[in-house]
């Protein structure tokens, strides 16, 4: 009587390449799946300037995107919210005329942009390029020197950049003046009582601002 051949045990080595060979494929595919989620972690500061535009409050209904500036834009309906990465100039009538502000954040609805504020042309702003008129309620920031009713701005700001003069067009004193006083009542004085205007690489910048209450 003839005993069974024995059967060849498996090979523990091929086996265990085997479980690492899937192990790293999956490892791949979950690595390539999470790409387009890495992509969005990116913080604002190192995503591409773009400008969205929406039909309909909170990011909802038709949407249009700006990534250069553009002097005559017809997005088909007004805007009722925005999406800015970077720092961007819109204005209400084409080649950037009109009432301009400036935004450099989300807006969830337009009435913080003004009531029926259209926007027909849009501007990307460069670092040091200083700052244009924000959305209404944006108070001026940088160092200051506040007394019993009265605020001296050293070189006010508004974020990281410095006031305008006339963000709207050549320097001269009655737009400054305006500039002073929209930026000292945002502040929550009554009135600009002292303002220069400071030269610096070609641009003109509000300085040595005093707001006072009375």
């Amino acid at each position: 009587m003839s005993l069974p051949a024995p059967r060849a045990l498996p090979d523990a080595t091929a086996s265990v390449a085997g479980r690492s060979a899937f192990i790293v494929a999956m490892l791949m595919l979950a690595a390539s799946m999470a790409q387009p989620d890495a992509a969005r972690a990116l913080p604002r500061s190192a995503q591409p300037a773009t400008l969205t535009l929406f039909a309909k409050p909170f990011y909802r209904g038709n949407s249009v995107t700006y990534t250069m500036d553009e002097g005559d834009v017809r997005p088909g309906f007004g805007p009722h919210s925005v999406k800015a990465v970077g720092r961007w100039l819109v204005c209400s009538e084409p080649r950037f005329k009109g009432r301009c502000i400036e935004l450099a954040a989300d807006y969830p609805v337009d009435a913080a942009l003004g009531l029926n504020f259209n926007i027909r042309s849009v501007r990307g702003l460069q670092a040091g390029s200083g700052a244009a008129v924000p959305p209404p309620g944006v108070a001026p920031g940088g160092p200051s020197l506040a007394g019993t009713n009265a605020r001296f701005f050293a070189a006010p700001r508004f974020g990281g950049e410095r006031a305008l003069a006339c963000p709207s067009g050549a320097p001269e004193v009655r737009c400054a003046k305006r500039t002073a006083e929209d930026l000292c009542r945002r502040a929550g004085y009554r009135s600009a009582t002292n303002f220069i205007l400071e030269s610096e690489r070609g641009l003109y910048y509000l300085a040595d601002l005093l707001c006072t209450r009375p």
